[in-house]
């Protein structure tokens, strides 16, 4: 990976959550640290850095349901107790990979939009035709991350998170 000379080992996949429900995009006035904690938690995921000065973190997603279903999720970042910023718009494409169960198989495409510039060096990895896709961005000081679904085409979405140090 780019601009990475040295990683923490061991870095592993840690199972961040799930969602369950789609909701809209977050409203201007929905950004703030209140409003989101008070969100229902079948609607979000909830990052935050294991200690401080993760550098970036490399994530990927799991879905329930058959091949070829779309969904898209909404990335959002905070420092502290800040408002959100949307940073990124992912729609995910389930791939036929699966993971420890035949029901729950990796997302195998990772279409990202909406990527905000302060937010620089993210690089995507999708690799498509049924393999492991995964979405590596910088923390940029960021310390709170949410994930909800303005989309969802399946019943549950996972999200795991593999946080990478330097």
């Amino acid at each position: 990976m780019r601009g990475i000379n040295k990683i923490s080992f061991p870095a592993k996949w840690t199972a961040a959550g799930s969602i369950t429900s789609e909701t809209a995009a977050l409203a201007v006035t929905g950004r703030d640290v209140a409003t989101v904690d008070a969100l229902a938690a079948t609607k979000t995921v909830k990052l935050s850095p294991l200690d401080p000065g993760p550098y970036a973190m490399l994530l990927r997603f799991r879905a329930d349901g058959n091949a070829d279903i779309d969904s898209v999720l909404e990335m959002y970042a905070a420092r502290g107790d800040d408002h959100y910023s949307r940073v990124a718009t992912l729609t995910i494409l389930t791939g036929t990979q699966d993971t420890d169960t035949s029901t729950i198989h990796f997302i195998d495409e990772i279409s990202p939009t909406n990527e905000d510039l302060i937010f620089a060096a993210v690089e995507n990895i999708a690799t498509g035709d049924n393999h492991v896709a995964s979405y590596y961005c910088r923390t940029l000081g960021n310390d709170r991350f949410i994930f909800i679904a303005s989309d969802l085409d399946s019943t549950t979405v996972f999200v795991d998170v593999c946080w990478l140090y330097e």
